[in-house]
């Protein structure tokens, strides 16, 4: 039956003029990107991660379909369907390719604006705060708390640097060339005597200890993680070009990653209180005050900046929706030429899949084992597409949280069954539409057609 399904088909050959049309695709999408990227170096940077990604994904779509090819299976309908990737003019390589590419990008955007949203929208707790005053001078501290009408906690700032640890000047390239926060960068030093209410002692009884007469330091356990500390040892800082050296009396950690504000270095008050300074502060506030309150504080107070974080959220929010419009609108149209791959690949292979339907019902098949098999082809492929594009998004948006934006990533798992369920459905239904007609040919009609054959 092999060879009477394959018989007088003409198997579609490349040759120059296919590596000319490719090559000529490849220079205008390539051209596409740098014209529209404002930085030559971005633009080549997205031409190769692009060009990296289509082949990869080419490389993959061989070795899964030579794989799927090799076992015996035993199930007839479904071998019937593997061996229809065959079939000459069978364009299965180039649609699984498109659709891989195409979904790809979409789920990537997808994953990285629902861990953005969980980690920045989602997360923010409803007590955190969400007005933010900075650039607050000592003595307006008492009368910014009578115009907010209520206590809060002010945050008293001591810009500086960190010179040396244990005597050892601070190896600045090498902090820089860390991936995320360094200590090369100039800090916010404060001092107080207590925890906050998410900080927690990890390495020590107390925060300051009472036996020590010179300065002390207490120092989070994160910037710990930068350059290797221990209590006792000592740091020496620059304040404003003065030089300051203290001692390490504990280490803290935090219990709860929120928007409250944290430092990575405490001082008491009698080592830090006279130095130049600033202080901010963070309150909660109902949303219909803030506006009220904003205008009246920076009327009477004009050096003092506030910050409605709702707002920042809301932007931020904003912004992220309509980049991922834009990426979806032009993603959007990859997964559409996927699905004409897939129709126009039908209408090519049109004589062929005739050719098979009128020879499994020569041969006993009905109309619904026929139609069966030419719907596990269309599974088989979109799932071997929505496969790889899962693996391929899900991978590059780790990296890409992990790395670039430093959030922890969700898998999203549930959600990523049903975009396979969804890229499966949708797929198999534009393939089973596309294939009623050849299901409609009578046997008989067929054979007086090819009386030849």
């Amino acid at each position: 039956p092999n060879l009477m399904f394959r018989k007088a088909v003409i198997p579609m050959s490349g040759g120059l003029l296919t590596a000319v049309v490719y090559t000529v695709i490849g220079l205008f999408f390539a051209g596409m990107i740098l014209w529209r990227m404002p930085d030559l170096t971005i633009g080549l940077a997205v031409t190769g991660g692009s060009l990296a990604l289509i082949g990869l994904v080419t490389l993959a779509a061989y070795g899964v379909l030579f794989a799927v090819r090799r076992p015996h299976i035993r199930h007839l309908p479904l071998r019937l369907a593997i061996k229809g990737f065959g079939r000459p003019g069978n364009a299965t390589k180039a649609m699984i390719i498109t659709l891989t590419v195409s979904l790809a990008v979409l789920f990537s955007l997808y994953w990285i604006e629902l861990n953005l949203n969980a980690t920045f929208i989602q997360a923010y707790p409803d007590d955190a705060p969400n007005l933010f005053l900075i650039d607050i001078q000592p003595p307006q501290v008492e009368a910014i708390e009578e115009a907010l009408g209520e206590e809060v906690l002010f945050y008293p700032m001591v810009k500086a640097r960190v010179r040396t640890i244990q005597g050892a000047p601070l190896d600045r390239e090498a902090q820089r060339r860390r991936r995320g926060d360094n200590l090369a960068r100039e800090f916010n030093l404060t001092y107080r005597h207590e925890l906050l209410v998410d900080e927690a002692l990890s390495r020590s009884e107390t925060l300051f200890r009472e036996d020590w007469d010179e300065p002390q330091v207490s120092v989070l356990d994160v910037a710990a993680d930068m350059h290797s500390m221990a209590i006792g040892d000592y740091i020496t800082f620059s304040v404003h070009g003065i030089p300051l050296r203290a001692r390490i009396s504990s280490f803290r950690t935090r219990t709860q990653e929120t928007l409250r504000p944290f430092f990575y270095f405490v001082f008491p008050e009698s080592v830090l209180s006279r130095a130049p300074q600033t202080i901010f502060t963070a309150l909660r506030v109902e949303p219909t005050r803030i506006s009220r309150l904003q205008s009246g504080i920076v009327a009477q107070f004009p050096n003092v900046s506030v910050i409605d974080v709702t707002q920042t959220l809301t932007a931020f929010s904003e912004v992220i929706r309509r980049l991922s419009t834009i990426i979806r609108f032009f993603t959007g149209f990859s997964l559409v030429a996927g699905i004409c791959i897939l129709i126009s690949s039908i209408v090519a292979t049109r004589a062929a899949r005739i050719r098979e339907a009128v020879y499994f019902k020569i041969l006993g098949a009905t109309r619904g084992f026929v139609r069966h098999v030419f719907a596990l082809e269309s599974v088989i492929m979109s799932a071997i597409s929505a496969l790889m594009a899962l693996i391929l998004s899900h991978t590059g948006s780790w990296l890409l949280t992990r790395y670039v934006l430093d959030i922890d990533y969700r898998p999203f798992i549930g959600m990523s069954l049903l975009l396979l369920a969804v890229t499966v459905i949708l797929v198999t239904t534009v393939g089973s539409l596309a294939s009623r007609a050849i299901l409609q040919h009578k046997p008989a009609l067929f054979l007086r057609e090819h009386t030849e054959d």
